[in-house]
Order: structure tokens, then C-alpha cells, then sequence
């Protein structure tokens, strides 16, 4: 399901059917739920569908706020089929009763997601999404889960800054701890080391870069000659200079988790 992430509405054939027909729901339009509204104000990490744990890879941040008495969204995500690599996207959004739209464009593509059955418990989110997307105009994609969402309050775009080393490990059957050394910059991209005969070396790339939101990274990179790779991973936490990152991954419908244990090096 790696396609989570024109608003196209139709208020056509609700009156007018016969002379008897009335147009109620025009005399009496439904009005936005403001405390659902109200409720929906923080930043959401996309969890889970229909029950079951999300891949990072699929992961996604929409942040609620209050501008005035109008509800906006603020998007970041990474939908590489969609060409959609976005961080703090604007979107509106529509309140009709409990059902809530939004709307996001960014180049030529534009996803709507109409949020209904909505059910908020403390730093839950639940809701029905039925999530479409059109490139050009043209739907190529349109979808229907339950979704879940946690709300989180944890900002590590600071600390995230310098070069980091530590080893990579995984529940995955055979799988071997793995060195691993990256350095972000201030300016949103990274410098990616190689272990050679016992010294990190610079691995050329024709970009690397992320972003973060919340405690979700986001990165992309691509080595000449091939194709560009993405990545999502969740910051867990940072104690006592350690950073835990992990990255959630299903392989032929097995989830098994990838947990960098990291130490900044360098500031």
C-alpha cells in the first residue's frame, strides 16, 4: 500500500429531481464539526491500515492547524510513483458534519482524501479514507482503508544535524550487524560513508537529501547510473547521546524491523 498519499465534488442531482422534491439540505446545510476540528489541531504519523502495521516506506505527517476559525493541513511525504516529495505542503481543507476533505497539489499531481467515521482517542486518530490521486488531471489512483494515526509531539530536526556512526541491526532471519555512517547537513542533504579496510569513505552520489518531520525521516539518493532509492524510518528516541532509528519493512508479507543504534561524532 505504498500509495497513501483538483478537489473534484459534485453537489449535482440532489434537487431538482421532480417538482415534489425538496431541497432540505440546502434550507438546512450541514455545518463543520469545530470540535472535531479543535481535536484534530498537532502532527499526525501515519501507523496503519485496516489493522495492520504500516511500513515506513508508507509513511506520512499531516499537521492541523487553526489559522483564525479555518482548519488547514500541512503535508510531508514520499509517494515516488506519484513523483511527490514534499515537506510542510500546504492542502485545504473541507469540513461537511464529520466528513473532511483535503486537498493537496503539488507539481502535477493532486490527492484527495475524503476522511470519514472519524474517531479520535487522546493521541489516536482513527478515520475511513478514501484516498485518490490524479496526475495531468487524470485519476490513477483511488483507494479505500481504515486508517490509523498517532499524534507526536517530538521535533529532532536539530539534533538530527552532524555525522553519525553505529551499527545497523534486524530481527530478519540471517541478517549480519552492519556498519553505517551518514552525516546530515543544515542545508537538507547528506554525505553517506562506505567502511573501507577500517576507514569511512565518502560515497559519491549524484544527490542525496531528506528532510524531517516530526520524529519521521524521510530520505532519497541516487548513485550515477542507477535508479533513485528512498527511504522512511521512525527516530524512537535519543538518550544519553544515542540515537535509535528504525525502518519497518514488509518482505513476501513478513515485517521485520531495521534498528540503527547511532552516536553523533561529529556536531
Amino acid at each position: 500500500m505504498k500509495k497513501y498519499l483538483n478537489w473534484m465534488l459534485a453537489a449535482i442531482l440532489i434537487c431538482g429531481a421532480s417538482v415534489f422534491t425538496s431541497c432540505s439540505e440546502q434550507d438546512n446545510p450541514v455545518k463543520p464539526d469545530l470540535n472535531l476540528a479543535e481535536k484534530l489541531v498537532g502532527k499526525w504519523i501515519y501507523w496503519g491500515y485496516d489493522g495492520q502495521i504500516a511500513e515506513t516506506g508508507e509513511s506520512s505527517v499531516t499537521t492541523f492547524v487553526m489559522e483564525g476559525s479555518t482548519l488547514k493541513a500541512y503535508i510531508t511525504g514520499s509517494m515516488k510513483e506519484y513523483d511527490l516529495w514534499v515537506h510542510n505542503q500546504p492542502a485545504e481543507v473541507k469540513i461537511d458534519g464529520n466528513k473532511i476533505t483535503v486537498t493537496m497539489k503539488s507539481g502535477n499531481t493532486t490527492t484527495v482524501e475524503e476522511m470519514t467515521d472519524i474517531t479520535i482517542n487522546g493521541d489516536d486518530l482513527n478515520y475511513t479514507s478514501k484516498f485518490t490521486v490524479y496526475m495531468d488531471g487524470k485519476m490513477v489512483d483511488d483507494m479505500l482503508y481504515k486508517f490509523h494515526y498517532t499524534k507526536v509531539k517530538d521535533d529532532y530536526s536539530k539534533i538530527l544535524i552532524g555525522r553519525w556512526e553505529g551499527t545497523v541491526t534486524s530481527d530478519e532471519p540471517g541478517f549480519e550487524p552492519q556498519p553505517f555512517c551518514e552525516e546530515y547537513l543544515s542545508n537538507g542533504t547528506i554525505v553517506e560513508y562506505q567502511l573501507i579496510d577500517g576507514q569511512w569513505v565518502e560515497v559519491e552520489a549524484e544527490y542525496a537529501e531528506y528532510f524531517i518531520d516530526g520524529n519521521l525521516l524521510f530520505t532519497r539518493w541516487k548513485y550515477a547510473g542507477k535508479e533513485e532509492e528512498r527511504e522512511n524510518c521512525i527516530i524512537e528516541s535519543y538518550a544519553d547521546g544515542i540515537l535509535t532509528v528504525k525502518e519497518v519493512v514488509d518482505y513476501d508479507n513478513h515485517i521485520y524491523t531495521y534498528t540503527n543504534t547511532l552516536k553523533k561524532i561529529v556536531q
